[in-house]
C-alpha cells in the first residue's frame, strides 16, 4: 500500500446498524440473535464452533437464494431483553453465551461459548437485559 497523495471519502458509518449478508437458505426474525458462520455469513445463532456473535436482527428477512443475495440489518451495539432459563440476580454483571436465536445461558451451561453479551438486569427466571459486546468480542 501507498501513502494517500489526496483526499478520499470517508465511508464511514455509526457502526450501530450494519447491513451483514446473510448465508445461503436462511430466515432470521426480528429480534433474534444472529451468528456469523465460518464463511462470514450470518445466521441464526447457535452453540455453534468457530461461530461468532454478529448482533441483534433488526428485521425479518428470508434468504432463499445463494448466500449473499440478501442482507439483514442487525444492531451491533445496545442493551437487550433476551429470553433465558433459570436466570438470578447473580447473573448481573455476568457474561451470557448463544443457546440458539432465541436464548442465551451462562458459559457452564453451553458448549462451545458463543459470547452474546453481559447482563445488566435481571428481569425474571427466563428474561435478562443483556448488554450486546460486538465491539470487544466480534471478529468482524
Amino acid at each position: 500500500m501507498t501513502n494517500l497523495t489526496a483526499s478520499r471519502a470517508d465511508g464511514r458509518q455509526e457502526g450501530i446498524l450494519v447491513d451483514v449478508p446473510l448465508a445461503a437458505s436462511t430466515k432470521v426474525f426480528a429480534g433474534s440473535n444472529v451468528n456469523y458462520n465460518t464463511a462470514g455469513f450470518a445466521k441464526k445463532s447457535a452453540d455453534t464452533a468457530s461461530e461468532v456473535f454478529a448482533g441483534v436482527a433488526m428485521e425479518t428477512i428470508d434468504n432463499t437464494g445463494s448466500a449473499g443475495d440478501k442482507v439483514v440489518r442487525v444492531w451491533k451495539e445496545g442493551v437487550f431483553d433476551m429470553n433465558c432459563a433459570s436466570a438470578t440476580q447473580a447473573w448481573v454483571g455476568v457474561d451470557v453465551y448463544a443457546v440458539d436465536d432465541n436464548l442465551v445461558a451462562l458459559a457452564a451451561t453451553t458448549t462451545n461459548d458463543v459470547k452474546v453479551g453481559r447482563v445488566v438486569q435481571f428481569n425474571s427466571a427466563t428474561s435478562v437485559r443483556v448488554k450486546n459486546l460486538i465491539g470487544l468480542i466480534g471478529r468482524r
